[in-house]
């Protein structure tokens, strides 16, 4: 009886810790009146910290030179916290991380990782399809609520930043269960199966 109980206790666990790792957020807002989600954000726990992954969708970039990629954290960060910054894979870029980011439309944000340019981009390589980086020494927790805000460009692509451009951000967070949620979801797993164990005891 006791391995069975230890057994639904591994499973439960299994079936936790993939979920509680990772969080993805749309970009369903933006300060043009474009009814369409922009891309999305997501943050994976990792040993050293929070990976971040910003994915435009088809028709969209993210502009790099005078952009801007504002969040929200309860954490202390300065720029040595952000780490293995790449560009559409394979690019790196100098930057700066503000602080206290107002952001049109979408309110105050605690940092700003701001102006992305130089390093290993091409020259004219303005915007990105995909942007990435670690927040070394950061959790999800820190990061809730997810609040994001990205500058964009319309009609971009990998490098290209052709018109307008504006600032996206997820509005309503988006279906993906918090951590939180998934972990007291296990604790009432949990004590269903103290309950259940200790009717078949006795």
């Amino acid at each position: 009886m006791k391995s069975l109980y230890l057994v639904l206790l591994l499973v439960v666990l299994a079936m936790a810790v993939p979920f509680a790792a990772a969080d993805t957020i749309l970009l369903t807002s933006n300060n043009l009146g474009i009814s369409a989600t922009i891309g999305s954000v997501t943050m994976t726990q990792q040993a050293g910290g929070v990976m971040v992954t910003l994915q435009a969708n088809s028709g969209y970039s993210f502009k790099l030179a005078g952009g801007d990629i504002a969040f929200f954290t309860s954490g202390t960060l300065s720029s040595s916290n952000i780490k293995n910054l790449l560009i559409d894979n394979k690019y790196s870029a100098k930057f700066s991380l503000d602080s206290d980011k107002n952001v049109s439309k979408f309110g105050r944000f605690t940092y700003d990782l701001a102006n992305l340019k130089k390093g290993s981009l091409p020259h004219g390589y303005v915007a990105a399809s995909t942007i990435s980086f670690l927040i070394s020494k950061a959790t999800l927790a820190q990061l809730q609520p997810y609040n994001w805000a990205v500058h964009f460009c319309v009609n971009g692509g990998a490098g290209t930043c052709p018109g307008t451009t504006g600032f996206a951000s997820n509005g309503p967070p988006s279906t993906v269960p918090e951590p939180g949620t998934l972990s007291l979801l296990g604790t009432g797993i949990l004590g269903l199966a103290g309950l259940f164990r200790r009717r078949l005891l006795s």
